[in-house]
């Protein structure tokens, strides 16, 4: 899927993890579009959010388009 067409409530995750487990892939639904390319995300697993250091605040070329809503 295109990247560039991420919208409010689409599933995502974080780019670079083809090889590593779903359950341990970092996984979480755009709550807002902030402008400049940039997404407020609700990481779906907190321990898994924090073990990546990842914020709510992400750049559009760090995600993964999984599933629109």
């Amino acid at each position: 899927m295109n990247s560039s067409n991420i919208n409010i409530g689409d599933l995502v995750k974080l780019k670079g993890f083809k090889k590593l487990d779903i359950n341990e892939t970092p996984v979480g639904i755009v709550v807002a579009d902030l402008g400049i390319n940039k997404f407020k995300i609700n990481w779906a697993d907190e321990s898994i959010a924090r073990r990546f250091s990842l914020t709510e605040i992400m750049h559009l070329d760090r995600l993964e388009l999984i599933s629109t809503k």
